[in-house]
């Protein structure tokens, strides 16, 4: 049963809207954190106090006050950190990102409890979150559920990724099969590699790596 909500929302009247229908439609204790790495500390107190949150309902993007620089840079960072020290949490995305590889891998990678994308109606739909989470169910809206069914970049597999990072760091083909060597991960010859490379440019629809880079990052993939 949900009794502590820790609000993760940097712009004051998006966070106004959200602990306004949550006091109108619930009884929660909720407390608010207006960054990343402020919400993780609040996190940690709680548990150090016996009197855990137990939802967290977070955005995926953060300002940065431009004094410090973060140690969390996003949401999705946040929720995966928290679930190091606290596995139980229940967590919600309410975000404006509308990328299907970056919900997805949400979904089914952080998996996080509720997906929520921002708009007119969206408030009522974080209430029906809500709801569901504190009867023990999952809840992602049908908007989530239709890009999620129509992503593009389903085909791409972890070992793509690997790839893409090696390529947005610059790393050649040989260097990249001797870091994938290195790390025990396979296939690791340079025809392997160019093979799936050429492949990767055909699902991303991109003209040489540079542009397969730009396109990997525009989509969240890396």
């Amino acid at each position: 049963m949900i009794k502590n909500i820790l609000i993760a929302e940097d712009i004051d009247s998006i966070n106004k809207g959200i602990l306004s229908i949550l006091k109108e439609k619930f009884s929660f204790n909720i407390q608010h954190a207006s960054s990343c790495d402020n919400a993780f500390l609040k996190i940690k107190k709680a548990i150090q106090e016996n009197n855990p949150f137990d939802l967290i309902i977070s955005d995926l993007s953060f300002k940065s006050d431009g004094m410090l620089t973060p140690k969390l840079k996003d949401g999705e960072e946040l929720v995966n950190m928290i679930k190091t020290i606290q596995p139980e949490i229940k967590s919600i995305i309410y975000t404006i990102e509308d990328k299907p590889s970056l919900i997805k891998r949400l979904k089914e990678v952080s998996e996080v409890n509720g997906i929520v994308l921002k708009g007119s109606l969206s408030l009522n739909e974080l209430v029906k979150a809500i709801t569901h989470i504190d009867r023990g169910e999952n809840y992602f809206t049908q908007e989530v559920l239709q890009l999620i069914k129509n992503d593009s970049t389903a085909t791409i597999e972890p070992y793509d990724i690997i790839l893409l990072e090696h390529l947005a760091q610059g790393l050649s083909q040989e260097e990249i099969s001797f870091s994938l060597k290195k790390n025990n991960i396979t296939p690791t010859s340079i025809s392997a590699i160019e093979k799936k490379i050429n492949r990767l440019k055909n699902i991303l629809k991109a003209k040489n790596n540079i542009q397969m880079i730009a396109i990997a990052k525009d989509m969240s993939l890396i």
